[in-house]
């Protein structure tokens, strides 16, 4: 439902820029519209489809008002974004963030559960810290000149002003989840309760993938532009293995001595 609803919006944007797509390069080899490979009834065509997928699913398979607010938000969100914001300096990194938010924040409500403002906000931290080195990225890239006939938003950024909200976005994501773990699960307290003091071990790993992607999106832009190539990195699998290592150990520490026969 989350990926059809994406759908809608990627859709509706190829379509609307379908001439100005013709007249890029990079976008002409990417987008099937653009360059001929797909006709635009078809689009059209698979456009009705996702929309009559989401119909049917929210009516008959999850009639859940609040996973259906969702499905709007994002879909909204997306349109405001292609519409409106995406020709907006610091708004369109904002209104593209929020956009992953309301993704985030589905699974919560289809399972029925209190939406947690830790949730909430590294969510939303994320999503700005991805988006920026994305930025970033097409800027060491593209150069200048190109990116700013890849996307008109790029003549009202540079590459220092980037670094800095990059900087800033990295500090209050290691902070966020920094502060999540020592005021959620107290590790300090007098009596050492060895499960959660554990989690404690995860803050300079996720310090260390923190580091390493801005290390990785300055040093190969094409990284940044492409976010999933950060997993064929050596130091970011090893780090994030031992992170979800620690946290997987410490939430089912007790399942564990349980099948360890430990009592």
């Amino acid at each position: 439902m989350l990926c059809c609803a994406s759908s809608f919006n990627y859709i509706i944007n190829d379509i609307r820029d379908i001439e100005r797509d013709k007249q890029h390069q990079e976008k002409m080899k990417k987008k099937p519209l653009a360059s001929g490979e797909l006709p635009l009834y078809f689009a059209v065509l698979l456009l009705i489809a996702v929309v009559g997928v989401m119909v049917f699913s929210v009516i008959f398979l999850i009639p859940n008002i609040g996973f259906i607010t969702m499905l709007i938000l994002i879909i909204l969100t997306g349109q405001f974004y292609n519409h409106f914001f995406k020709n907006h300096a610091f708004i369109d990194i904002l209104v593209l963030s929020t956009g992953y938010l309301w993704r985030a924040l589905s699974g919560v409500v289809i399972i029925n559960d209190n939406i947690s403002a830790w949730l909430f906000l590294a969510i939303f931290q994320v999503a700005m810290f991805l988006s920026i080195a994305k930025r970033k990225g097409d800027l060491l890239y593209l150069g200048e000149e190109k990116a700013i006939e890849h996307k008109k938003v790029y003549d009202q950024y540079s590459l220092k002003l980037l670094d800095q909200f990059h900087v800033l976005i990295a500090s209050s994501l290691f902070m966020t989840y920094s502060l999540y773990l020592i005021l959620e699960f107290y590790p300090f307290e007098s009596a050492i309760n060895l499960k959660e003091f554990i989690m404690i071990f995860t803050i300079p790993i996720s310090l260390y993938i923190i580091m390493r992607f801005m290390y990785l999106t300055s040093s190969k832009p094409e990284i940044a532009r492409r976010t999933e190539k950060v997993f064929k990195d050596k130091g970011i699998i090893i780090a994030g293995l031992f992170l979800v290592g620690i946290l997987f150990f410490s939430f089912y520490f007790e399942t564990i001595l349980g099948i360890l026969g430990i009592s």
